[in-house]
């Protein structure tokens, strides 16, 4: 434990004693540099023995000699908080500049504390804790004091080897923090300061290691709190981490093939545009500024190029390519006025472009195929009496999944009564259904390949208006379409 109470101007004494006759055998250590100083009592100068020294941003953490002298060495140049701490002494720090293959000398005065006064302490109990791995990027911190919370307001600063934190929450009263956003396969150093009337304490600092990016992973929204949120899981479905804090909706989250980054719809900016965030939710970028919809298309018309820099959407009866910072709008192609783009996906392979065009007809729906020029429009699938929906590349570009109802109903409100999937060889021509094990009165909707294609990711959920949605996988080998299994409840449009 660590007493805080307030920092000292650089005037202290600070001296610079520069190493000479350096041997062959320093030459790879001399960028580093050293603090070397000591801890005394401001009444009588004599050392305090024991004195625990740490510096923010973290790097060591020593205690001073009986004499009070202490030395940190190997420190990375720059400007550093050296903080020390004793028991029945105020703490202090200094602010401390660190310069390669040179002795930065500091002495600190530390003053005894009242004997009416009582600091908060923290006790062992902290959450994650020390060293912990595996731990997810939307986590809730929690630590504990050994006297009352009451009148205590605590901080939490949480950093990842920068001179300032990453995260900082400050003036909490609670003991404990919700965190979103930490990066993927990241350590992180983090620490809690108490502080009330008498003063401020800080624990220990604690490390972590966050989860690895799950190599098969799997995105999908869900609502929370009635606001369309979007949520990562991995291909069993064991752990969820939601991507998004939002107080408007998100939805139909697609990754790019390098995992770094992921389009989303968005409604924050009241109508409906295409947004690009890190796999973490943060850093969210803006893409479109023109509509994204067209007939029974509410913006799902996107996707993203094989290089992952760009992604192609739809606006009515056009598509577009657009850089996934929001610059570089280009026109790619144009159908027919009476018709629209809905959907649209770019073949891993880069060959073809893949699109469902829909006319006036909620109905009239087109399964089409373009290079990616937008050349050579080829009609696969065209005047079927249900509804065609959800056409989307396999990771070799050689097959293309895409739903049918094959009931062949229609309704004014678009209700399907037995949507399957299909899987259309662009090799062979053939197309297999692979819902063979659906159960009755439901759809199978909105599938996607997962990872090398072995797996598939979908929707089902009844055929009545108002039904929840629930998140299946089951593999793509007709063989084994039986084994299909839920992974979570009550989502919209997954992304692999």
């Amino acid at each position: 434990m660590k007493l805080i109470l307030h920092i000292k101007p650089i005037f202290a004494l600070f001296i610079l004693l520069i190493f000479s006759g350096c041997t062959e055998e320093k030459v790879g250590l001399e960028r580093f540099g050293t603090i070397s100083g000591r801890v005394v009592d401001e009444q009588d100068l004599s050392g305090i023995a024991n004195a625990q020294l740490i510096t923010l941003p973290p790097t060591n953490t020593v205690l001073t000699d009986a004499q009070g002298n202490f030395e940190m060495e190997d420190l990375e140049p720059g400007d550093y908080e050296l903080i020390v701490t004793k028991q029945d002494y105020f703490s202090d720090t200094l602010q401390v500049t660190v310069v390669s293959a040179a002795v930065s000398q500091v002495v600190f005065n530390l003053q005894k504390l009242p004997p009416d006064i009582f600091l908060p302490e923290f006790s062992d109990n902290f959450f994650p804790g020390d060293a912990q791995t595996d731990v997810s990027t939307d986590v809730i911190f929690q630590w504990q004091t050994t006297n009352p919370d009451d009148g205590i307001k605590f901080t939490l600063e949480i950093f990842e080897g920068e001179v300032e934190p990453a995260f900082r929450l400050q003036n909490l009263t609670d003991t404990f923090a919700r965190v979103h956003g930490l990066k993927f396969e990241t350590e992180y150093q983090w620490h809690v300061i108490a502080e009330n009337e008498a003063g401020a304490v800080t624990s220990d600092f604690l490390t972590l290691t966050t989860r690895s990016f799950p190599e098969a992973h799997i995105l999908y929204a869900k609502r929370v709190n009635d606001i369309s949120q979007i949520f990562l899981t991995d291909s069993l479905g064991e752990v969820h981490t939601q991507i998004t804090q939002n107080s408007f909706h998100s939805w139909r989250p697609v990754a790019n093939p390098q995992r770094t980054r992921i389009a989303f719809l968005s409604s924050r900016d009241f109508n409906t545009q295409l947004y690009t965030m890190t796999p973490e939710g943060t850093d969210i970028i803006k893409l479109t500024n023109i509509a994204t919809g067209g007939y029974y298309n509410k913006g799902v018309g996107f996707a993203w190029l094989p290089d992952g820099e760009r992604l192609v959407f739809s606006s009515y009866n056009r598509l577009y390519i657009i850089n996934k910072d929001g610059t570089g709008l280009t026109h790619l192609t144009t159908i027919d006025s009476q018709r629209h783009f809905r959907e649209v996906d770019w073949s891993p392979a880069n060959d073809k472009i893949v699109t469902l065009t829909m006319g006036v007809n909620r109905y009239d729906a087109q399964l089409m195929i373009m290079n990616t020029n937008g050349s050579g429009k080829q009609i696969l699938l065209s005047d079927l009496p249900g509804a065609l929906e959800n056409p989307v590349f396999s990771p070799d570009g050689q097959r293309i999944l895409y739903t049918y109802d094959v009931s062949g109903f229609q309704s004014a409100v678009g209700r399907q009564l037995d949507a399957r999937i299909f899987e259309y060889n662009r090799q062979t021509n053939e197309t297999t259904e692979l819902s063979t094990a659906k159960p009755p009165g439901t759809n199978d909707l909105g599938p996607r390949y997962l990872g090398n294609g072995e797996s598939i990711v979908f929707i089902n959920t009844r055929n009545i208006p108002g039904s929840q949605r629930n998140l299946w996988i089951m593999p793509s080998d007709t063989l084994q379409s039986e084994q299909r299994i839920q992974v979570v409840e009550g989502v919209e449009f997954p992304d692999w």
